[in-house]
């Protein structure tokens, strides 16, 4: 797995005093939300709760299917929201020689969301590190998702994100999305998918198997009966996979690497899917 690095700096005003509190402040990501199964990982593994603080390399989260967490970076001005099957560990929270803040966060699968205000100290700065490679945002808010395979989508609503692998850089504006593939120079930034549609070729039972094929969005991910199913980098899957003889529905979940997600049922007895 090719290690890499996502790099984010922001600039602006809102909020930067409480953000870059002074050095003598302990830091800490606060648990302040959860929702489903949520792990906490600190020297060992236990269920999150809400106020657990994460305040060590090594500490960080293990979100289950269909679960998410929330947590308030220091003093709250900024955070990260982490969605389900995700896995987030601290690599450093520190601060440097000349009172910047200093936050490194591992996401090796899965889906995360940050935002965070401007940073008024020039040496703080935001890293978030995925298999495939780096962003560098200035005041934004960007999401970073990462696929079995390593593939990297990283997108942004506010601010500017600078996507780099292999030495190649490329700027991703607000509403646009870069796709990191592992080895590879990221793409050209385009705009990112909301509508998380899928376009159906077949689904179908056969037996107590379900077979589907389609095409999605390249940039975005899909679940089907919480497995998930492997996108090429043009967008199209193809799977199948053992269901119980009573199962008559399936939900098939898009994510977008903003960790948006669209729900589509799939029924038994219907040919065409009904996206209701």
């Amino acid at each position: 797995m090719l290690s890499s690095l996502l790099a984010v700096t922001t600039f602006g005003l809102s909020l930067a005093s409480t953000f870059e509190a002074e050095s003598a402040v302990r830091r800490a990501l606060h648990v302040r939300r959860t929702s489903g199964t949520v792990t906490t990982v600190n020297g060992q593994q236990r269920r999150t709760q809400v106020g657990d603080q994460l305040t060590a390399s090594g500490h960080g989260l293990i979100t289950g299917h269909r679960s998410s967490a929330n947590l308030a970076i220091d003093g709250g001005s900024g955070s990260v929201s982490v969605a389900q099957n995700t896995q987030m560990t601290i690599q450093q929270l520190s601060v440097s020689s000349r009172g910047g803040h200093v936050t490194v966060l591992d996401v090796p699968r899965g889906q995360a969301r940050v935002q965070v205000p401007t940073f008024t100290n020039p040496s703080s700065r935001l890293e978030l590190h995925t298999p495939s490679g780096v962003a560098a945002v200035r005041g934004t808010v960007f999401g970073v998702s990462v696929s079995e395979n390593g593939k990297t989508g990283i997108a942004t609503l506010e601010g500017k994100v600078e996507a780099s692998a292999q030495s190649v850089k490329v700027p991703v504006a607000p509403g646009m999305v870069s796709i990191i593939h592992p080895g590879e120079a990221p793409t050209p930034a385009r705009p990112l998918d909301r509508t998380l549609e899928i376009q159906w070729n077949l689904f179908e039972w056969r037996g107590n198997r379900l077979y589907v094929e389609g095409k999605i969005d390249s940039a975005n991910s899909l679940l089907v009966a919480e497995n998930e199913i492997s996108v090429d980098r043009h967008g199209y899957f193809k799977s199948d996979f053992p269901l119980s003889k009573s199962t008559h529905r399936v939900i098939a979940t898009v994510q977008n690497p903003m960790g948006e997600t669209r729900d589509h049922r799939l029924f038994r007895w219907i040919v065409h899917d009904f996206d209701l």
